[in-house]
């Protein structure tokens, strides 16, 4: 063999040798127990996941640094000892560490992101093949607010639900403007900044908290929509999830049900037919439909709520009489019902930022029965979303004008920058201004005197409509004794600054749209409006019974201010009141009315007791 080959593959040899002693050398120190980052041969550098934030850029998702902790079963002299000590620290079972700890591997989790008290423990035991490795950690500081929207990331830091799924690739900084520097063994994923108001998202919550608990509920949702832009400042469900423990929660309660569910709205959908009888034939005002407290139509008898005599559309909308608007829309041919529903968006997607959404049921004229024109006319044969719903209805408070409901705002680099910004989207008029303004009159009547009197605001004008439907099955028919109750409101009047959809799933089944979820519709317009610096108009603002205590219940809808009034003053008052809304009453003591309870101008509930303590001067 030539000498000069035999030198080269000699030094070439030594060459590797050698490095891989180095290499081995590494691998030794690295694999003495410390708190140093150990690194699987197969791992791709570690994911900075961006955070979320609501609109005023506070956190709602952030990612922090944790230490998990790995063995090297090689390593480990005695695993049932080390498992033994280890299990109580940890929270894994003895049996489940040494099991794991004898396995034929270089490399085995044993517990994921401790917390930091734990890892230091852990650190201080100094046992020979324990490691701990630093990875990031998802937190979500207000735990269950906006839990439904934000989703969670699991413990590899892959989002699983919500924006966390749906901008995955973006706060992975697998897309989007990543701003990583050339020689980090990290990447820095961009941050996504949400529409959500925390004052609106929190309120929303409560309020359906507070209202499917009250109610017996199944579940329940509310959406806030900004009107002129279409953005989402709440979507808020009930019951309520913390993706800091999300393991704990069944898949069923992750659903945005907002999003995610679609039902029969109901009544909610006369607006929308009011809606294409006034395009369609505007001599409509003028006309007058007879309700007997039912009709036959198609073969089919469909019942009202009562026998509403002769009324006009705007008296169809306020008292919500399936009779008369089925009589109504028999001048409206199938194709112009059509047309306005699909103008309003139904049966199809909005476009909202958030997975899993549901295109509602809308099926085409072809399709349609000789009863589907009147099913449909009062929110039958057809499912929504409350998305749907509430952007629909927030077509109509911008004059006519359709805006595309949005919950992302802008995406941002790591220096908070936005590297993009998502503007409102307008999808164009639906309907001229002029019937959109007549629309609001009619639901105005619905909120003063008609069946959503519990929508009432004390210091702005509110108007709305109300639905109850009994919940259909999937094979057709429906549930007996299932209602979804709903009211879909918009305030102030004047100047609409918000939309409000309220949702309750199986309320009791007496319990209409109007008694259940109108008045959450009002807690949460009171709340927020204010907080959006919109003006009080003391519209509603309540006022003393002395000389006509009927006449501001029936105005207000509010339990008025007894203070002040004489005992027989007071007697005659509540008795007064009694005529409008069935309540208990008790008095305490005698002379003037000094205090009462509950206090003036909250809402008046059927069977509620008002208490007044009176004393003599």
């Amino acid at each position: 063999m030539n000498l000069s080959i035999f030198t080269r593959r000699v030094v070439f040899t030594g060459v590797l040798v050698f490095g891989a002693a180095l290499f081995l050398a590494y691998r030794l120190l690295t694999l003495h127990f410390s708190d140093s980052i150990y690194v699987p041969s197969d791992a791709d550098r570690e994911v900075h996941r961006g955070a979320i934030l609501d609109r005023e850029g506070g956190l709602l998702a952030v990612s922090v640094e944790r230490r998990s902790l790995f063995a090297n079963p090689s390593e480990i002299p005695d695993p049932d000892a080390v498992a033994g000590a280890l299990a109580p620290l940890i929270g894994v079972p003895r049996s489940t560490l040494a099991e794991r700890m004898k396995r034929e591997k270089r490399f085995v989790w044993l517990r994921r992101k401790l917390d930091d008290d734990t890892a230091d423990r852990v650190s201080a035991m100094r046992v020979k093949g324990l490691y701990l490795r630093a990875e990031r950690h998802r937190v979500y500081p207000h735990g269950t607010l906006a839990s439904n929207i934000i989703g969670f990331a699991g413990l590899d830091n892959k989002g699983l639900e919500g924006i966390e799924y749906k901008y995955d690739d973006v706060l992975s900084g697998a897309r989007g403007p990543a701003r990583t520097p050339p020689d980090a063994d990290y990447i820095e994923g961009a941050s996504v900044r949400l529409t959500i108001d925390r004052v609106a998202q929190y309120t929303a919550e409560r309020e359906i908290e507070r209202a499917v608990r009250e109610t017996g509920a199944r579940q329940g949702a509310a959406v806030v929509m900004e009107v002129k832009t279409g953005r989402l400042l709440a979507v808020a469900k009930y019951p309520l999830v913390d993706p800091n423990s999300y393991w704990e929660h069944s898949p069923e309660d992750m659903k945005n049900f907002a999003v995610v569910d679609s039902f029969e709205p109901g009544s909610t959908l006369k607006v929308i037919a009011a809606a294409a009888l006034l395009e369609a034939h505007p001599d409509v005002l003028r006309q007058k439909f007879r309700c007997e407290g039912k009709i036959e139509v198609a073969d089919a008898t469909i019942k009202c709520t009562a026998v509403h005599g002769d009324l006009t559309l705007d008296e169809i909308i306020k008292h919500s009489c399936n009779a008369g608007m089925i009589q109504a829309v028999r001048r409206l041919k199938r194709e112009e019902l059509y047309s306005m529903l699909r103008r309003f968006g139904f049966g199809r997607e909005t476009g909202v930022e958030m997975p899993g959404e549901s295109a509602g049921l809308l099926r085409g004229v072809g399709e349609w029965s000789g009863l589907s024109r009147y099913s449909l006319s009062i929110g039958q044969e057809i499912s929504v979303t409350s998305i749907q719903m509430a952007a629909a209805f927030g077509a109509i408070a911008n004059g006519g004008v359709y805006m595309a409901p949005s919950i992302i705002e802008s995406i941002e680099a790591d220096d908070g920058s936005a590297a993009r910004r998502f503007s409102p989207k307008s999808r164009g008029r639906v309907i001229r201004k002029d019937i959109a303004a007549r629309l609001l009159d009619m639901m105005k009547g619905v909120v003063e005197g008609g069946t959503a009197t519990r929508a009432r605001l004390a210091y702005y004008e509110a108007v709305g409509k109300t639905g109850t439907a009994q919940k259909s099955m999937p094979r057709g028919g429906y549930h007996p004794g299932k209602y979804m109750a709903s009211f879909v409101g918009i305030a102030p009047l004047d100047d609409p600054d918000v939309c409000i959809l309220v949702l309750l799933d199986e309320p009791p089944e007496s319990a209409s749209g109007g008694a259940v979820a109108a008045p959450v519709f009002a807690r949460i317009a009171e709340r927020i409006l204010p907080c959006r610096g919109v003006s009080k108009r003391h519209v509603n603002a309540p006022a003393p019974l002395k000389g006509a205590p009927r006449e501001v219940v029936a105005r207000r809808g509010q339990t008025p201010d007894f203070r002040g009034l004489r005992l027989g003053e007071a007697v005659r008052a509540l008795a007064g009141l009694r005529r409008d809304f069935p309540i208990e009453y008790s008095l305490v003591g005698r002379g003037v009315v000094r205090r009462q309870s509950p206090e003036p101008g909250t809402p008046l509930e059927n069977r509620r007791r008002i208490i007044l303590y009176l004393e003599e001067r």
